[in-house]
């Protein structure tokens, strides 16, 4: 049984960069933003890190999330 290269990130990004940029890079940018104004104001560090820490782990899940169905987007299309 020959084994199917599945679709990677680079693909999905080739793809749909719009929506690429949106989910994995737009929360990052967010926390990056929010940390910086903590920064400035002198917030509470632990929870500047928390908030940190939130950002990068929600930017991943979504990731994995959208690069799934993408992945299962794209072998629907070739079964068809």
């Amino acid at each position: 049984m020959a084994a199917r290269e599945q679709p990677s990130f680079r693909q999905m990004c080739h793809e749909t960069p719009f929506r690429t940029a949106l989910f994995t890079f737009g929360p990052l940018v967010v926390g990056a933003a929010q940390v910086a104004n903590a920064l400035v104001h002198g917030s509470y560090l632990p929870l500047l890190a928390a908030v940190a820490a939130a950002t990068v782990v929600y930017s991943a899940l979504v990731t994995r999330y959208r690069l799934a169905t993408f992945r299962r987007r794209t072998l629907t299309r070739a079964a068809e």
